[in-house]
């Protein structure tokens, strides 16, 4: 693993996330459900923000903002898929800087995109991590389901 002090820390979703990974460092897969926990608050907590401004809570409206606020930080990314019953993506670099940390850190830190997700709709969503910058591949994909 590569040291978390080498992440830029500019916003406090960035300072979470070096929380998160120095806590994984520490203290292993014991820390992984608080790391999730706390990710998916602050998801929900955003995708309430964000419902305020939607016109409606379709999936395809949540992820068309969703897609629009990561162009706006810099990522690169295509969509695979988007109707109301399902969301994919792919991106072309990790926003919360997870590059080599691992699948299991990945997936506990995209609480935050459940959370966001499950606001804006008022439904549970399913989430799959297909592929990882996390885990060292190219890009990253994910999908969300209703």
């Amino acid at each position: 693993m590569s040291d978390p002090a080498e992440f830029k820390v500019n916003t406090a979703r960035d300072a979470l996330s070096l929380l998160s990974q120095k806590m994984f460092e520490k203290f292993g897969k014991e820390a992984l459900a608080d790391i999730e926990d706390v990710w998916f608050k602050l998801g929900l907590a955003v995708g309430q923000k964000m419902k305020k401004n939607l016109p409606d809570t379709r999936l395809t409206t949540a992820a068309s903002v969703f897609v629009e606020g990561g162009r706006k930080r810099g990522i690169n990314v295509d969509i695979l898929r988007l109707d109301d019953d399902g969301f994919r993506m792919t991106g072309d670099h990790c926003g919360v800087g997870l590059a080599g940390k691992g699948y299991e850190l990945c997936w506990a830190c995209m609480g935050v995109d459940r959370g966001i997700f499950e606001a804006i709709s008022g439904k549970k969503v399913k989430m799959e991590i297909k592929k990882s910058i996390a885990e060292n591949d190219k890009k990253c994909e994910i999908s969300i389901e209703l």
